[in-house]
């Protein structure tokens, strides 16, 4: 009998051990999911907003040195984009956007440095129109 009682008591606690630790993984599972991003593209909108991109990049010829270094530049400055809507920023509509203009900012400065005028003014030709894209998808005002 104190064999029964004594396998029962170890079934329960094992029991109740695995209960806890699937609360502790739902817990960090909320936390991860309450600061995931908010994507404002769906995959097939990046995608094809992608192969325009690069399309347009080549139209601008680029040499294979400079073109690495754009692209390296670019997508850098797109993935700090990407994140700036990220739920536990905590920032605010007008934050978003103020350092959204920046980071485009910092992004055309960088590019200016080492493309031709000509290359530059069609860079700035081509990020407008992301640039008005996204305004239009967060409904920003100019």
């Amino acid at each position: 009998m104190k064999k029964y009682h004594l396998l029962f008591l170890v079934t329960i606690l094992f029991s109740t051990s695995t209960v806890f630790s699937q609360d502790i993984k739902s817990v960090k599972e909320q936390r991860r999911q309450a600061a995931k991003v908010d994507t404002v593209y769906t995959l097939e909108e990046r995608s094809n907003m992608g192969v325009w991109l690069n399309q347009r990049v080549n139209e601008m010829s680029l040499t294979d040195e400079v073109r690495e270094e754009y692209d390296a530049i670019v997508f850098s400055r797109i993935f700090e984009m990407s994140r700036l809507n990220d739920k536990d920023k905590h920032y605010t509509d007008q934050e978003i956007q103020d350092k959204f203009d920046e980071v485009v900012d910092n992004m055309n400065a960088d590019v200016k440095k080492i493309l031709t005028t000509e290359q530059y003014i069609n860079h700035l030709e081509n990020f407008a129109e992301i640039e008005r894209s996204v305004y239009k998808k967060f409904d920003w005002k100019d």
